[in-house]
């Protein structure tokens, strides 16, 4: 059987145009890069070199085999590059899933920089609502959720990971928009239109907990539509809306957006991400480390060794 190094032996005396010269570059001794080179002759049944000129020169028959041979060891040298890749994380597939807005905000500057910095990293985003996204980590459809809160799952580990402004969502003529910032004070009385969609159920009780007052219940219309489709019917003047300030890329004519501020400073709702504590996705954890270093965060826990314990030695 003719080796692969056998195979670089002979391009290298072919590009070198001399056995002295290869071995030299080789760092081999001649005589080993000369019989190496006979080897595969034999083996081939046929002459690749003409001895009778000068230096290395290529017979027809090697010229032929030489075009196959650099074929040959540049796809070997790839694929073992391609391996190394995705064992490490540079390379492979991420499932990523979100309910969020992707037009704006961190979850979209995260996995821009991410894919600038791993190009080889194929990125697969999933939006869906809260209860398939979970489905998708069970299944192995998705290596990761990103959803906002810090819910406990069984089965899953989670983290923080960042936040983002709370931010109201009003038609443009509305008196409340010639103010650069509200307080929720400033809210009590207004209808508000969530989507029934995640994360509407969470918007909701977070305007239950904010404006609920003794006697007053906050108007709050649930529909079964998209973010957008609320913030164009805000537009029409009659509703209000909240949202995370990763919707500030949907831009709506006649929509404005200002900012929630409680006694502390603008309010924020976190977001955190979720994935299986045995997911060995080599590129699930090169995105955990890369979050916590974009984000200062603690060290993320290392997953799990599937490793079965051995017995003990004296």
């Amino acid at each position: 059987m003719i080796e692969l190094r056998q195979l670089r032996y002979l391009i290298a005396a072919a590009e070198a145009g001399s056995f002295s010269r290869a071995a030299r570059i080789l760092n081999i001794k001649q005589a080993t890069l000369s019989r190496h080179i006979a080897l595969v002759e034999k083996r081939l049944g046929m002459v690749l070199f003409d001895r009778r000129t000068r230096g290395a020169t290529l017979t027809a028959n090697g010229k032929t085999y030489l075009r196959t041979v650099q074929r040959v060891v540049k796809e070997f040298a790839e694929i073992n590059a391609w391996v190394a890749a995705t064992k490490n994380g540079h390379a492979g597939r991420l499932g990523v899933g979100f309910y969020t807005s992707f037009s704006a905000g961190n979850l979209r500057a995260t996995l821009g920089e991410f894919q600038d910095k791993f190009p080889e990293v194929k990125i697969c985003r999933c939006e869906r609502d809260r209860t398939l996204l979970l489905a998708g980590i069970e299944n192995g459809l998705l290596d990761i959720a990103i959803m906002i809160g810090e819910a406990s799952y069984r089965g899953l580990t989670s983290r923080p990971f960042w936040s983002e402004r709370v931010l109201v969502a009003m038609p443009q003529g509305h008196p409340l928009a010639a103010r650069e910032r509200l307080h929720w004070s400033d809210l009590v009385g207004e209808r508000f239109l969530l989507t029934e969609r995640d994360p509407g159920p969470e918007t909701r009780n977070m305007l239950l907990g904010r404006l609920g007052l003794p006697g007053y219940t906050p108007k709050i219309e649930i529909d079964d539509v998209a973010r957008e489709t609320v913030l164009s019917t805000v537009a029409l003047g009659e509703h209000l809306s909240i949202v995370a300030e990763s919707a500030l890329g949907i831009e709506i004519p006649g929509v404005v957006f200002r900012e929630v501020h409680e006694n502390n400073g603008h309010m924020r709702t976190g977001f955190s991400g979720y994935w299986r504590a045995d997911n060995d996705n080599p590129v699930l954890r090169r995105f955990l480390d890369f979050v916590v270093a974009r984000y200062s965060l603690p060290p993320t826990p290392a997953p799990p060794s599937h490793e079965k314990p051995g017995k003990e030695t004296s």
